[in-house]
């Protein structure tokens, strides 16, 4: 059957009308999602979402949003699904329909948090290695280091899972002294800010002083001075 020009060129331009419409933000995002889930499903393993609630615990069995499958790969290009040293971010194949930027990725062999989940972009996260609890001393930290009184301070968070790198960057300034070197600590966004001169603790008893923080799309760096442990 011949088909009219005129009625031709109107199916093609509902056609694209319809194409146009799906590239719309939300529902491009959608599909995407979606595809990412499928993928998921087929080479990923099964990770616990936890949603943090508050500045306590973000991994208490009250904040557990779903259980999806995943699947980590560096984001580097790297084939091999381990990052190495110096590389922070992972990319992550999962229906995205489902988590938020900061939400925590619990699996049998590795943590993560979602660092972020921008529209139309990679998923970008970060592995955990350590829990970490800061506080704020009520009163500065100055001079040489000489111990830190838990019960003096104030609670930031609590129980935090975060990434801490060794670094060798050199850090300025009358930071108390210390025999111990200097790390960075990644967090995601946190429901309060953090400032220089808190206290990190970590689940390996150790304890650092921050010297400078910085939030971003990405959540939280931390430059850190150790000082015990």
């Amino acid at each position: 059957m011949r088909l009219h020009g005129n009625s031709s060129r109107g199916r093609v331009g509902a056609c694209r009308r319809d194409l146009g419409g799906m590239m719309d933000g939300s529902v491009l995002q959608n599909l995407i999602s979606k595809g990412w889930g499928t993928a998921a499903r087929r080479t990923g393993v099964p990770y616990i979402v936890y949603r943090p609630n508050g500045s306590a615990n973000p991994l208490s069995s009250r904040n557990r949003v779903i259980r999806l499958y995943a699947t980590l790969v560096p984001s580097g290009g790297t084939a091999t699904g381990i990052n190495g040293y110096g590389s922070i971010l992972w990319r992550g194949v999962f229906d995205s329909s489902y988590t938020l930027p900061g939400d925590y990725l619990i699996g049998p062999d590795a943590s993560f948090f979602i660092a972020s989940q921008w529209t139309g972009q990679p998923i970008l996260c970060v592995q955990t290695h350590n829990i970490v609890t800061i506080y704020r001393s009520q009163t500065a930290v100055s001079g040489s280091y000489s111990g830190f009184v838990v019960s003096a301070a104030q609670e930031v968070v609590l129980g935090w899972p975060t990434l801490l790198v060794a670094s060798t960057a050199r850090i300025a300034g009358t930071l108390p002294e210390a025999h111990f070197g200097n790390w960075i600590a990644f967090l995601p966004t946190l429901p309060t800010s953090l400032q220089v001169a808190d206290v990190v603790s970590d689940d390996l008893g150790r304890q650092f002083i921050v010297a400078a923080a910085q939030s971003s799309g990405l959540g939280w760096r931390l430059i850190l001075r150790q000082v015990d442990g």
